[in-house]
C-alpha cells in the first residue's frame, strides 16, 4: 500500500509517518512545505490513500487561512479529478470549523471540497491534541505547560477553571491507520467522524499534575497510570524532560547482606525493590497480617522457606534463574529467602502497599519450627 502525507513534518504528520513506517505492507510519501509540488504530481498516481493534514493556523494574513487550508486540499483535488483518479483522501479538520471565525470557515471550506469529492474520503474534526513531539508556544497549551514544567520555565494560568477537550496523539494515528487499512471510522456523526476517547480537564488540573510528574522524577514515584488520562499526558510530559534529566540516582541500602534499592513506588499499587544478597545470606524471618510480597529471583538461586503462624505448617519452595517464576507470600506466614547458590542472587520485590514506618505490618518471626531438646 502507498500511502501520500501531507504535512508529513508536523505534529500529527511525524507521529503519523512513524507508525505508517513500522508496517512492513506500507510506503508512505512524506509531503511538507519544503517540497516542489511536482513530488505530488509526479506520484499522485501510485498512491493508494491520501492522508491531508498540511494546513494552517496561525498565519500573518487572514488570507493565508484559506490559502493554506482550502488551496492546499483543493489543488490535491483537482489533479484527482483531471486525472480521474477515485483515490480516497482522509481529511484531519477541526471542531473550529464549526464556528465563525476566518480559521473554522476555511476549515469548512476544505471539509465541503473532500465530501463533495467522495470516493470513500473521510472528514475527522480534531479537538486538541496532545503528545509527543508538538511545538510548545504556538497553538498547544498541554505542549507549553509541559515544556514549561519539564524545563523550569514560567508559566501563565490565566483562569485555572477553564475546561478543555483534549484528544491523544496516538488515538489519533490508531483511527487514522485503521482507516487506511480499509476499515470504517469508529466514531461518526452526520458526514463527520470524531476520534475517542477525549477528556475534558480544567487547566488548572493539567498544570498541577504535570508539577506533580516533575517532582517525581528524582523520586522511585510515578504517577496513577492506570488512569488513561494522567498515564498519556505523564508520557507526554516526559518526552520535554531532558534526557540527562531523566537518569536518577536512587538510595542504595548497603549493610553485610548486600544491598537494597527502592526502585518504582505508586500510591495505587504498592511498591517494586530490588535486593541484592551475598551467598548464604537468609532475608526475612518475618510475617505480615494485610502486607503481601511477591518475590522474582532474576539471578542466582534462592531457598524460599513458610511456616504458619498458628498451624505451624512448613513449606520450601527453590526457584533460581534458569526457570523465572513468582512466588507470591501470603498474610500469616511467617517467611524467609536464603541465597543458596555460588554467588550473588538477585531479588525482583512487589509489595501491595507503601512502606510506612509508623504501620510497618511487619513482625519477626523465626521461619524454622524449633525442635525441642529431649
Amino acid at each position: 500500500m502507498k500511502v501520500l502525507v501531507t504535512g508529513a513534518k508536523g505534529f500529527i504528520g511525524k507521529n503519523l509517518v512513524s507508525h505508517l513506517s513500522e508496517c512492513d505492507d506500507v510506503d508512505v510519501l512524506e509531503y511538507d512545505r519544503d517540497n516542489d509540488p511536482s513530488l505530488i504530481e509526479d506520484n499522485i498516481d501510485k498512491m493508494d490513500f491520501i492522508v491531508h493534514l498540511a494546513g494552517v493556523n496561525r498565519p500573518e494574513k487572514t488570507s493565508e487561512f484559506y490559502a493554506g487550508n482550502v488551496g492546499s486540499i483543493e489543488g490535491i483535488l483537482s489533479i484527482l479529478k483531471e486525472r480521474k483518479l477515485k483515490i480516497p483522501v482522509i481529511l484531519t479538520s477541526s471542531v473550529h470549523a464549526q464556528g465563525d471565525t476566518d480559521y473554522g470557515k476555511s476549515k469548512k471550506q476544505a471539509e465541503d471540497a473532500v465530501l463533495a469529492y467522495g470516493n470513500g474520503s473521510v472528514v475527522y474534526r480534531l479537538n486538541n491534541v496532545f503528545g509527543k513531539w508538538c511545538r510548545p508556544n504556538y497553538n498547544s497549551a498541554v505542549a507549553t505547560f509541559c515544556d514549561g514544567v519539564a524545563n523550569d520555565k514560567e508559566i501563565t494560568v490565566n483562569d485555572r477553571k477553564t475546561e478543555v477537550e483534549l484528544i491523544y496523539i496516538d488515538d489519533v494515528v490508531d483511527e487514522i491507520v485503521r482507516v487506511v487499512r480499509g476499515n470504517k471510522p469508529s466514531h461518526k456523526k452526520g458526514n463527520y467522524c470524531f476520534v475517542k476517547p477525549s477528556y475534558k480537564v480544567s487547566l488548572g488540573y493539567i498544570v498541577d499534575l504535570l508539577r506533580s510528574f516533575k517532582e517525581s522524577i528524582s523520586t522511585p514515584f510515578v504517577p496513577n497510570v492506570g488512569d488513561e488520562f494522567v498515564k498519556k499526558l505523564y508520557a507526554t510530559f516526559i518526552s520535554y524532560v531532558p534526557l540527562l534529566d531523566l537518569a536518577v540516582s536512587l538510595v542504595n541500602n548497603v549493610d553485610e547482606r548486600g544491598s537494597f534499592v527502592e526502585l518504582v513506588k505508586t500510591k495505587e499499587s504498592g511498591q517494586f525493590s530490588i535486593s541484592f544478597s551475598k551467598p548464604n545470606v537468609i532475608r526475612g524471618n518475618h510475617y505480615h497480617h494485610t502486607k503481601i510480597e511477591r518475590f522474582m529471583v532474576i539471578k542466582g538461586k534462592a531457598k524460599i522457606s513458610f511456616r504458619h503462624i498458628i498451624e505451624n505448617t512448613t513449606y520450601e519452595i527453590v526457584v533460581d534463574d534458569s526457570d523465572v517464576k513468582t512466588v507470591t507470600i501470603p498474610p500469616g506466614y511467617t517467611h524467609r529467602i536464603e541465597n543458596i547458590g555460588g554467588g550473588e542472587m538477585i531479588l525482583m520485590i512487589w509489595c501491595n502497599e507503601l512502606f510506612d514506618k509508623d504501620k510497618p505490618d511487619t513482625y519477626f518471626m523465626d521461619t524454622e519450627v524449633k525442635k525441642e531438646k529431649k
